[in-house]
Order: structure tokens, then sequence, then C-alpha cells
């Protein structure tokens, strides 16, 4: 069995949240949905690459896949009084709130919101991974750092 990398996979996840979602949301744009265009007849002048619209717009629909399944999942995060998982990733995330007011916001301080936040993230990873499989996602990502078996 695969040994999950804690610290790496914090690091990956924290990576998704505060680079590679804003990516996912500006080539998106939210509001498109474009699984059912056909690209065979479309050419690029300035490319050499006669595939390149076709393999742009896979890659906008995998960032879509992978946006369809970023609220189901932050919503099956644990929303418990001491595991306030959901809250701090919604609120940090969706909502945009600084550190220290969601450290105020659940009620603990700076120190254990940074680890509430780790904890979040672990469970996050878990959760968004099993999103994409059961949305049948065909570029799954995964958040995971597995550490290397000897």
């Amino acid at each position: 069995m695969l040994e999950i990398d804690e610290k790496a996979t914090i690091k990956n996840t924290r990576k998704f949240f505060e680079k590679d979602l804003e990516r996912y949301e500006a080539m998106c744009a939210g509001r498109y949905d474009i699984h059912g265009l056909n690209f065979k007849n479309i050419k690029v002048n300035s490319s050499i690459n006669s595939d390149a619209v076709a393999s742009r717009y896979n890659l906008i629909i995998a960032y879509n896949d992978r946006l369809a399944c970023l609220k189901p999942a932050i919503d099956n995060c644990t929303n418990e009084p001491t595991k306030p998982y959901k809250r701090v990733l919604e609120l940090r995330y969706l909502k945009h709130m600084q550190a220290w007011q969601i450290a105020e916001n659940i009620g603990y301080s700076h120190t254990q919101y940074g680890t509430i936040l780790n904890r979040a993230f672990l469970q996050f990873a878990d959760i968004y991974l099993m999103e994409q499989l059961k949305r049948g996602v065909n570029d799954i990502l995964d958040l995971h750092e597995y550490k290397k078996v000897a």
C-alpha cells in the first residue's frame, strides 16, 4: 500500500488552492460548457501544431471537470467544532478571507488555524480525488504525494 507523504501533500494542495485554481477559473471563465464542441476542421494559422486548438480545449475540458469537483469536495469535508475543515476552506478560498479573520471566526489562535488548515488540506486531497473518480473525470488530478518505497 502506498504511504502518503503528508508534508508534500499539504504543499501540493496549498499550491492547488493558491496558484492552480486561479488559472483553472481564468481558463474556463466558469461559464462555458465546451464538452460537445468539434475541433476536426479547426486550424490555428500561427501554430505549427495542427492540433493546437484541440489540445488547448482538451486542457480546458480537464480544468472544467476539475473545477466541477471543487465545491462538492469542500462540502464533504468535516465541519465540526474541533475539525472545521469545510468552514476554513470555504472562508479562505471561496470567500477570500485573511488567515487572522478566519482564526477569529472559528475561535482558534493563528497557530491553531495553521494546523487546522493543514489537516483540511489533507482531508480535501482525499475527498477531491474521490469526487473526481465519482464524477468520471478523465484527467484526474491527484494532489497526494506518495513516499518512495525503498
